[in-house]
């Protein structure tokens, strides 16, 4: 996968080389490429006003966008979210965590910031069926049942174990249980899976 960093400030894109290895920096946005096998690492503080109206939905199925705000916030992450990038994180996030990132979204996944992934599992959890309504609930045992309920809730998985009265690292064998079961990778993909009519 090749990497394409759009900053003003080299000592910025030189911190994402750095990073993530072979990189190319862009002075001006890229046209867009006939296939998309580039993910696109976006300063967000790097963008005039024509760059921050440009097409983002389209730009967005082009390359896999990493928006990265200097000021991370739910507001913006939602709205690059809604426009089609694949990641919103901090510019000045660790190397670990930028290589993280790179995996997700290279492997076609989603890479969201800690607390706007728990609003998105509140936002999601209120869409799933009450477990007595919920044809999912057989396929669980009492305690996943009791994990997911947690989690429905938008809760941290310290929030969940600090709840029941267990360890964190039980509830992480849970919802990788649970994750299996429902044939799923995180805990949004899990919420989103529950809200389906038959499962």
């Amino acid at each position: 996968m090749s990497h394409l960093l759009f900053s003003s400030s080299s000592v910025l894109a030189g911190y994402w080389r750095d990073a993530l290895g072979e990189a190319l920096r862009c002075e001006h946005l890229p046209e867009p490429p006939q296939e998309r096998d580039a993910t696109l690492w976006l300063d967000l503080a790097s963008l005039n006003a024509a760059e921050r109206d440009a097409d983002w939905p389209r730009l967005c199925q082009c390359y896999r966008v990493v928006a990265l705000s200097s000021a991370p916030n739910d507001a913006e992450g939602m709205r690059w979210l809604q426009l089609g990038a694949a990641g919103y994180a901090h510019a000045y996030a660790g190397a670990d965590e930028l290589r993280q990132i790179a995996a997700s979204v290279d492997a076609g996944g989603t890479w969201l910031g800690r607390s706007l992934l728990l609003q998105l599992c509140r936002r999601f959890g209120a869409l799933v069926p009450p477990d007595e309504h919920a044809d999912w609930r057989e396929r669980v045992s009492s305690r996943e049942a009791e994990v997911i309920a947690i989690l429905k809730q938008g809760r941290s998985n310290k929030e969940i174990a600090r709840e029941l009265d267990i360890t964190e690292r039980t509830v992480k064998a849970h919802l990788t249980a649970i994750f299996q079961k429902f044939g799923v990778e995180d805990r949004l993909q899990l919420l989103l899976k529950l809200t389906e009519p038959t499962h």
